[in-house]
């Protein structure tokens, strides 16, 4: 009962941070838009056997093989939520950056009963990126990618880039209010009213065991930061309940101090930030990625 209710409160988190944004109706599939070549909506494409494994794929009009592509991941705890949270993000994208085509991501969930945890995350990711770039000439797309996510999706996409991108096709990087240091043993030992748990017991699942400093580094973003790290774009609100923006600030020095290209915005915001926040962060990062997207 009490794991039911913990993950009705983080739904319903996600839900208020997700659906305070601005929101449009979606395109039909392959809208002609008057274009040579139509826009298109793909929906659950299916990269993998799990019933997670599925994806939406965005492609616009008149698009190429000089195409630019970005990957987008939800939140939720990283035991929570689905890509269609991140519709509000995904049309803001569309109108921002019209040529730009957009990968909208599920992934297993971390759970402890199906041995769900970082290694089989990383992997959906892995996953996903090759199934779209082996059909890059289908899709009519480049292999230049940038990725970008949400609080445990922003984490996910650092993480992803900073340390398993061995093809290098990811360019650059986006994290909204996203955590850095999951080693972060303050952090880690305290309760959180919104996660409705402790937050040990919610990175334990995660990474799937408990506190382990040499383990709990070897999954942050800012632990595995080196000087050919992708250009990376943060954005986070200073009255943070759930993640310490104090990770952020801190992420970015590691960056500034490596000499990584970045840029770091906070705003007078909780988890998450309102439709005119959201309006602003969109076309800054969208800004970031066209300067290092090449």
């Amino acid at each position: 009962m009490k794991s039911g209710l913990n993950l009705l409160l983080i739904a319903l988190l996600f839900y208020f941070v997700f659906t305070s944004t601005s929101c449009t109706k979606e395109q039909n599939q392959g809208s002609q838009n008057n274009a040579t070549i139509r826009d298109t909506i793909m929906l659950n494409v299916s990269y993998g056997a799990h019933q997670r494994n599925v994806y939406d794929l965005h492609l616009p009009a008149n698009r190429d093989n000089n195409t630019p592509v970005i990957l987008v991941i939800h939140g939720g705890a990283w035991k929570a939520g689905q890509k269609e949270d991140m519709n509000a993000y995904i049309n803001l994208l569309k109108k921002s950056w019209p040529e730009v085509a957009i990968i909208n991501m599920n992934y297993r969930l971390a759970s402890n009963t199906e041995h769900i945890h970082h290694d089989q995350m990383m992997q959906d990711i892995k996953s996903v990126i090759d199934h779209v770039m082996g059909r890059k000439n289908t899709y009519q797309i480049s292999s230049h990618l940038g990725i970008t996510g949400a609080s445990a999706g922003g984490h996910l996409a650092m993480i992803y880039a900073y340390k398993y991108d061995i093809t290098k096709n990811i360019q650059c990087v986006g994290n909204f209010f996203g955590p850095s240091n999951i080693s972060d043993w303050t952090w880690y030992n305290s309760n959180n009213i919104f996660l409705g748990a402790k937050v040990g017991d919610v990175l334990s699942e995660y990474v799937g065991q408990a506190w382990d400093s040499t383990l709990y580094k070897s999954v942050s973003p800012y632990w595995n930061i080196t000087a050919s790290t992708q250009p990376t774009i943060i954005f986070h609100g200073t009255l943070d309940p759930i993640v310490p923006v104090q990770q952020s600030q801190l992420l970015k020095n590691k960056l500034n101090s490596l000499n990584v290209p970045n840029e770091y915005h906070e705003y007078l915001a909780f988890h998450g930030f309102d439709a005119t926040q959201t309006t602003d962060v969109i076309a800054k990062m969208v800004a970031f990625f066209k300067k290092h997207m090449k």
